[in-house]
């Protein structure tokens, strides 16, 4: 059986995101909308005027997947999205 889907409007950063979710489950983005959001100003207060927005934008994500590498997350087989961050990295 499919699980009840739900579109919520989500505002990470200075963008208003429609994302499914499974219905219960929207305070999860929530939170991860606002903790993304925090973070790229975090980054931003240290770097803007010498750094780019999508250089504060990379450094950003680099950071959350730096924090979720050392998790569980990462020995279950999430090596993938790092992998696909540090191969768009040297490109």
């Amino acid at each position: 059986m499919k699980a009840d889907k739900k579109k919520i409007t989500l505002q990470v950063y200075d963008e208003q995101i429609e994302v499914n979710v499974i219905k219960g489950e929207e305070d999860k983005y929530y939170d991860a909308a606002r903790f993304v959001t925090k973070r790229i100003i975090t980054y931003e207060k240290l770097h803007c005027g010498w750094k780019t927005t999508h250089t504060i934008l990379l450094m950003t994500m680099l950071d959350i997947a730096i924090n979720l590498t050392s998790t569980n997350e990462y020995k279950k087989g999430y090596r993938s999205i790092w992998r696909k961050i540090i191969e768009y990295l040297k490109s």
